[in-house]
């Protein structure tokens, strides 16, 4: 099981997809509580790893204003307002 939180600043998290295939299938995770804004939202969603080793896990919230995070954050030279996709690396041992 993957535990996890999300986080949006343009409304409440009302939706997060995992994929377990590095992005090329999306899995809804199940949300530990009812949106609210201006705060981390639990999920979890069932993972049991085919092979060890290295992987990642990309994860994208959808909240309230219909925002879904996109594949690649747009620049900004001060590294603000980095709203992408997160791939998390993860070693299966």
């Amino acid at each position: 099981m993957l535990h996890a939180r999300s986080w949006s600043g343009a409304g409440a998290v009302v939706r997060v997809d995992v994929s377990t295939d590095g992005g090329t299938t999306w899995r809804r995770a199940r949300l530990h509580e009812r949106p609210r804004s201006a705060t981390w939202t639990r999920w979890s969603v069932p993972w049991t790893p085919g092979t060890p080793g290295p992987t990642h896990l990309p994860a994208r919230a959808t909240d309230t204003a219909g925002r879904t995070q996109p594949d690649t954050a747009v620049f900004h030279t001060q590294g603000h307002l980095f709203d992408a996709v997160v791939r998390h690396p993860v070693t299966v041992v």
